[in-house]
């Protein structure tokens, strides 16, 4: 994902059609840290409980909440965003400051299914994908795959004020780059062609690999093409053809799986590389064959 601008918003690039997520949790600590930065208008916050403290502790206490929500490299998937979906609208302005008002969004389908079921091949991710940039009805129309019914949520719980800024470091509104960040976020990581797993046996699919362009030869651990990414998994697939009959230098494997761990880290995901997704199939011959 990628944090929403002023730039975005100046320029075009997010418009009030655009699809984007908002992480609720962060909202409190963004206000909160935009409070202290403005010490010229005398602000003083207060606890729940009517406490009042030097701007120095609450300082302290925001940064021990931020060290608190960041995710570790390995073990466990960090702990989940509490985030939505929404539109934003522009309500005031100037060079350096932005108001956004923004509205809940949320598809019409049943809790207990995967949204993405109907994405099935390279094309029609590339439609969704498109529709998070512009997520009308006439464009949903257009998909070849029927999307869920996309509803504005209504009342004061449903709307939140985003003020950006160019010095907040705590952000809360991003846009999508990919399907992939809309699987790992709202669609809570479930993913029909890995099944969870986030590598896949590209020869080993009965056809689903080929409709993404992810077929090729077994013995290897692929990133999955839809809940990865397209692009990252096609990168990958080329290293892994390159390599598929000799073993790389320790250099090439070293920066491969570093470059797979980097991307289920940026996704949220447990940071488990298995050796197909580096070595290739010479490696796991010869690790079969000492």
């Amino acid at each position: 994902m990628r944090p929403v601008t002023i730039a975005d918003i100046s320029k075009g690039l997010v418009t009030p059609d655009t699809l984007l997520l908002l992480k609720t949790s962060t909202l409190g600590l963004r206000y909160a840290t935009q409070l202290l930065t403005r010490n010229d208008a005398g602000i003083c916050l207060r606890s729940k409980g009517g406490i009042t403290l030097p701007n120095e502790i609450w300082t302290m206490i925001l940064d021990f909440i931020r060290e608190g929500t960041r995710g570790t490299r390995e073990g466990t998937r960090r702990k989940k965003d509490k985030v939505c979906l929404v539109k934003a609208d522009l309500v005031a302005a100037s060079p350096n400051t932005m108001l956004l008002r923004c509205f809940r969004h949320k598809f019409d389908h049943p809790a207990d299914e995967m949204f993405l079921i109907g994405i099935t091949d390279s094309r029609s991710v590339e439609d969704f994908e498109d529709y998070l940039a512009c997520a009308t009805p006439s464009a949903a129309e257009k998909l070849g795959s029927k999307l869920p019914k996309l509803d504005r949520l209504s009342g004061p719980d449903n709307t939140f004020d985003v003020v950006l800024d160019t010095k907040s470091a705590d952000l809360c509104l991003y846009t999508f780059e990919d399907a992939a960040d809309f699987i790992a976020t709202i669609d809570d990581g479930d993913c029909w062609v890995c099944g969870g797993e986030r590598f896949i046996c590209p020869g080993c699919t009965g056809g689903v690999a080929s409709r993404f362009d992810a077929f090729m030869g077994c013995g290897v651990d692929l990133a999955c093409p839809l809940c990865m990414g397209i692009e990252f998994s096609a990168e990958h697939k080329r290293y892994l053809e390159y390599y598929y009959h000799e073993e790389p230098v320790e250099k090439f494997q070293n920066d491969m799986r570093e470059e797979v761990e980097d991307r289920l880290e940026e996704l949220g995901y447990p940071v488990y590389v298995p050796d197909g997704a580096w070595i290739g199939e010479f490696g796991g011959a010869a690790r079969e064959n000492p």
